[in-house]
């Protein structure tokens, strides 16, 4: 059995030693002893603090509570398990979980006080990344109805346009609808984008050229009251990104710069090389530790609030005024940067700017060449070609446009309907064009991949309006793979089963 003066030793030892908040107050609240953690949490030393009443301390939205919480222990309530939050000596709150009792014999509150910084902020962190993913499934379901909508819109008012002795009142007006109808195609690209679930093309890009080629589109969107400067690093690493994505989403970076600075400002664009370490990626659970190529936006506009910067991905969120934007600018940035396997942070303080930092994985692969083809006329064929489609009104716009180009169009409601066509002894198709989602036994890939089997050589083009399904993997188009993305107009189809067909591997 300890000594008394050996436990006393002991006391003295943890009383020293703690990482946590050990305090000691007497009835009124005076702080009577303190230990040397004081200094690691809240930058005061023990002598700054002894003698004064802990009310000078607490930060003041928790005092009326924390008193709450001692009168409730003098009273003989038991153990008092509670939160508060005290004011560190720069100013700012440190969330604390307390646990106190009161001795009656010696008239004194006991506390123990543990830093809830880091634990509430991986918490926010797991609660936002929960929030953006439940929000995605639901946005990419949601595009997935809508394109399916769209895709016979459009179809027919294409099929509409075709005619020859339409009235001009009425072309106008088909017109009208096409390009509201590709309005609203934006907007479920930017909801797909969001949610993580759009086609991404990778290709090997140096960043340095992508913002030069950018600027100079940049410099007219923009207006001469914004000065945009740019620091371009020497010797940068190559990345592999959808090109397309990213020049989309610097300009969209700019635009939201450029109404933050209605007065006119300063924007800087930056490039350099960057190695994220452990440390940081233990702080960011999204972020594996490596080397990334950095691209920045910074502003000197008018800045966000802390409250808005918990928003700011948010789809739908917007602090622009009522007309002036979607709210998804800046969601579609964090969803396709995501999908990318990159990191994007973003830094703000009012009235001093905001400044947008993209983390993109360094490209250490081998250089792919990039080859585009290059349609000038409608192309049209006498081919046979079976598709499937699920969506009976979808399925009927897709054959009339095949038809009028001059293909010899059988159709199959499901997998199952398109494998038994193929299997027939007369059927000689030379394409197939499948939905990638459809219920039953054969999705579109498990169609394709039987579809191989019966009839080698047969081409394959998919299509869908929901982009999270077994032809696309972790966001990337597997290698050779053909996807038409609803709503696609009839000049899509045509050169997209032209290619097809046309393509000898």
């Amino acid at each position: 059995m300890l000594s008394e003066e050996q436990a006393g030793a002991i006391d003295r030892r943890v009383f020293e030693t703690s990482q946590d908040l050990i305090l000691v107050t007497n009835g009124y609240g005076k702080i009577i002893q303190i230990s040397p953690s004081s200094r690691a949490i809240l930058d005061y030393a023990p002598e700054e603090m002894i003698g004064n009443s802990a009310t000078r301390f607490i930060f003041p939205e928790d005092l009326d509570p924390i008193r709450e919480e001692m009168r409730a222990a003098r009273s003989g309530r038991a153990t008092r398990h509670f939160r508060g939050r005290y004011v560190h000596k720069d100013g700012h709150a440190v969330s604390l979980a307390w646990m106190g009792v009161w001795s009656e014999p010696d008239r004194h509150h006991f506390f123990i006080g543990r830093d809830m910084t880091e634990g509430d902020r991986t918490e926010a962190q797991l609660r936002q990344s929960q929030k953006m993913e439940a929000v995605g499934q639901l946005t990419g379901g949601v595009a997935h109805d809508f394109n399916n909508i769209l895709m016979v819109i459009l179809a027919n008012a294409d099929s509409l346009l075709e005619e020859m002795t339409l009235d001009p009142d009425v072309r106008e007006r088909l017109t009208q609808i096409v390009g509201a109808t590709q309005r609203a195609t934006e907007l479920t690209r930017q909801l797909l984008a969001f949610s993580r679930k759009q086609p991404l093309r990778p290709q090997h890009t140096n960043l340095n050229d992508l913002v030069t080629v950018t600027g100079k589109l940049l410099r007219r969107a923009l207006g001469e009251h914004v000065k945009i400067d740019s620091i371009l690093a020497e010797g940068l690493w190559p990345t592999n990104i959808d090109r397309a994505q990213l020049e989309a989403a610097l300009v969209n970076l700019c635009v939201n710069a450029r109404d933050a600075m209605p007065g006119g400002g300063r924007l800087l664009i930056e490039t350099k090389n960057v190695q994220l370490d452990e440390d940081y990626a233990a702080q960011e659970p999204e972020v594996a530790a490596g080397d990334y190529v950095l691209l920045s936006v910074t502003d000197n506009g008018t800045g966000m609030s802390r409250e808005v910067l918990t928003k700011v991905f948010d789809p739908f969120f917007t602090t622009k005024g009522m007309g002036r934007g979607t709210g998804l600018g800046l969601s579609m940035v964090y969803g396709f940067v995501r999908q990318s396997n990159g990191h994007i942070k973003l830094y703000s303080e009012v009235g001093h700017g905001t400044s947008v930092k993209i983390y993109l994985r360094r490209f250490e692969g081998d250089r792919e060449a990039d080859i585009v083809r290059v349609v000038e006329e409608l192309p049209r064929g006498t081919e046979r070609v079976l598709i499937a489609e699920d969506d009976e009104q979808v399925r009927a716009s897709v054959v009339r446009q095949l038809r009028s180009l001059g293909y010899d169009v059988t159709e199959a409601a499901d997998g199952e309907q398109a494998l038994a066509a193929l299997e027939a002894a007369h059927s000689r198709f030379a394409l197939l064009l499948t939905d990638v989602v459809m219920p039953g036994r054969l999705n579109g890939e498990a169609l394709a991949t039987a579809a191989a089997q019966v009839s080698p050589g047969l081409r394959i083009v998919y299509m869908s309006g929901y982009t999270d399904d077994a032809v696309i993997h972790h966001g990337r188009l597997d290698a050779g793979v053909r996807l038409l993305a609803k709503p696609f107009r009839r000049a899509d189809l045509a050169r997209m089963i032209r290619q097809a067909l046309d393509d000898p591997a």
